[in-house]
């Protein structure tokens, strides 16, 4: 699992962040009680990137690989190539990929539990 962090890329994190963060930035902002809220959208927003991490994690760890192979075997009938050539092709694709929905969930349920059992 560790080993994955190597692919980390630092300016998709931050604009995953940027992007996810946003909406309860605003809706703090826009709110009475600033913190309360805040907490409670974090952790709807980490939720919900919970729910697309462990699909994406599927994902990466070739769970669809047999599914979308047949699709696009159905619909590009002539150019495809066997499947151990698409397997492995993919598998390649998978070793440079990182989960960031699944890794900001973790971190944003982290903060939206400290700031409700340690700040409130």
């Amino acid at each position: 699992m560790f080993k994955r962090f190597k692919n980390l890329k630092w300016t998709t994190l931050l604009i995953h962040i940027i992007i996810t963060i946003a909406y309860p930035a605003v809706k703090a902002f826009t709110s009475e009680n600033k913190l309360l809220v805040f907490s409670d959208i974090l952790a709807i927003v980490g939720l919900i990137l919970l729910a697309a991490g462990v699909v994406y994690s599927l994902i990466l760890h070739g769970d669809f690989d047999v599914a979308s192979y047949s699709l696009m075997r159905g619909i590009r009938s002539g150019l495809v190539p066997d499947y151990e050539d698409y397997r492995k092709e993919r598998k390649e694709k998978r070793e440079e990929s990182f989960n960031y929905p699944l890794f900001l969930s973790i971190v944003y349920l982290a903060v939206s539990a400290f700031i409700a059992y340690v700040l409130l």
